[in-house]
């Protein structure tokens, strides 16, 4: 390839990372229906319990928007919001992980937090080991070895301009975590120490670097030092492990075989089976089977659903038997940079073609580009592709449907 023309594919890059969709594994909280509502939450747990398998649970613990919300309020909030959940599950529904979603430690002291922690083996059945990720701005004053102490055994250091977050990163690695991973968030022209901060994370080798998502762009993003940072992985020797995830490359890597079994939760994080997730907080959202659905975002409004005994579901939505089978093909393209068109046809016994028959047109810029390649009935992303993954999963839905 000429230094020319590598050029003006690297453009072509710059503008499509900037106009990719946010949003495309799932609707956003707008496109939910009020109508939806406390008795859909219901009806899908009862559905859930008696059909969905495999039976592995996620909880997301998310935050309060204020800062001055008293910890023992928000933690009295939690424990309510988790026992409901409980009070609906069947007894052999497991708890295979936790995610602490970003400011979960900064409202809730150690003390507290390792509370929550242990309300939910109290409250539901969890499996051996459940893991505990908990997700820390590398701005934030929290210490990760008192994350550790209370039973953290993950832990990701989201990317901070202007912040040292390989230093904090280096601290979680030397506390006992039994993974640690590096999140980037899209970087901005005042940030000119992106690429340093992610050149001294390479040094420091943890399992997993998530490359930065278009859900938060800053107000003048730099596409440049994005693809870059892209770059610096692969000549790293990371792997692409499924959505914006890139895996350290001496650990075991799942088959990725387009088959549409490994799926990406509500979360973003890539997983060799699905799970249900429930969504525990103030504007949580939940997945359960089929079903999607959100906690009311204002905190006096869900305090008060959960004083009457409600876990204060605000909207949701049911996915139709075509929208299921398009999250198929898009989870796949998302979890394995690839599909197989032939298993989604066995699966569903319908020809794939027909029921997609409006992506090809939109597919074939990407083929051109060498960003993506048919081989047979198999779909392969390629090269600077694994960056637009957003935009040829979206080509599969409808327009309306991607924002």
């Amino acid at each position: 390839m000429s230094v020319e023309t590598a050029g003006m594919d690297d453009a072509t890059l710059h503008v499509a990372l900037l106009q990719q969709p946010a949003h495309v594994l799932f609707p956003t909280p707008a496109e939910l229906s009020p109508g939806f509502a406390e008795a859909g939450w219901r009806a899908a747990m009862q559905a859930s319990n008696e059909h969905l398998i495999p039976r592995a649970l996620t909880l997301g613990f998310c935050a309060p928007p204020h800062e001055l919300e008293r910890a023992e309020n928000v933690l009295d909030a939690l424990l309510v919001c988790v026992r409901l959940h409980a009070n609906m599950l069947a007894s052999d529904r497991e708890v295979a992980a936790m995610v602490l979603q970003p400011g979960i430690v900064e409202h809730l002291p150690p003390a507290l937090l390792g509370r929550l922690l242990d309300a939910v083996p109290e409250q539901l059945c969890t499996i051996a080991r459940p893991q505990v990720e908990v997700r820390l701005d590398a701005a934030s004053d929290v210490a990760p070895a008192a994350l550790r102490e209370v039973g953290c055994t993950r832990m990701t250091v989201i990317d901070h301009a202007g912040v040292n977050g390989p230093a904090m990163l280096a601290q979680a690695q030397q506390t006992g975590f039994t993974a640690c991973y590096y999140q980037l968030r899209v970087p901005c022209y005042a940030d000119v120490s992106f690429l340093q901060r992610l050149q001294r994370v390479l040094e420091l080798a943890p399992e997993r670097i998530i490359l930065p998502s278009p859900a938060l762009l800053p107000e003048y993003p730099l596409p440049t030092d994005w693809l870059q940072a892209w770059r610096l992985l692969r000549a790293g020797g990371y792997l692409p492990l499924g959505g914006d995830h890139y895996q350290r490359p001496d650990l075991p890597m799942p088959l990725r075989n387009g088959d549409g079994q490994r799926h990406c939760d509500l979360l973003g994080v890539p997983r060799r089976e699905r799970h249900d997730l429930l969504g525990i907080g103030v504007g949580a959202c939940s997945q359960i089977g089929d079903v999607i659905c959100r906690i009311e975002p204002e905190p006096s409004h869900w305090r008060a659903c959960l004083v009457v005994g409600q876990p204060g579901i605000s909207s949701g939505l049911i996915l139709s038997e075509h929208e299921r089978m398009t999250d198929e093909v898009v989870q796949s393209l998302a979890c394995d940079h690839a599909l197989d068109m032939r298993a989604f046809e066995w699966r569903n016994a319908q020809p794939f073609d027909a029921c997609f028959e409006h992506a090809w047109s939109r597919v074939a810029m990407f083929i051109e580009r060498g960003w993506l390649r048919r081989d047979g009935d198999m779909l392969l992303i390629q090269n600077e592709g694994e960056l637009l993954w957003r935009m040829i999963a979206a080509c599969f839905r409808p327009l309306a449907a991607v924002a």
